[in-house]
């Protein structure tokens, strides 16, 4: 649960503080993500997926912002 919520502190906090160009990159691979991940058939390893791109996107993000 306090895990759920960190990511989506970050997630929330990188989306407000990268520019929207910069973000629109890291939000489309997301949707892709995320589409992908909606395919599973399995609960536990969609729901990992899921969370596996919420990861992603965090640190398309951090690159985004501090660089490599």
């Amino acid at each position: 649960m306090v895990m759920k919520i960190l990511v989506t502190a970050l997630v929330l906090v990188g989306a407000v503080a990268v520019p929207r160009p910069a973000m629109a990159g890291c939000t489309t691979d997301m949707a892709a993500c995320f589409e992908a991940a909606a395919k599973v058939d399995s609960f536990w390893y969609r729901w990992a997926a899921g969370l596996d791109c919420e990861l992603d996107y965090a640190e398309c993000v951090r690159i985004k912002l501090i660089g490599t």
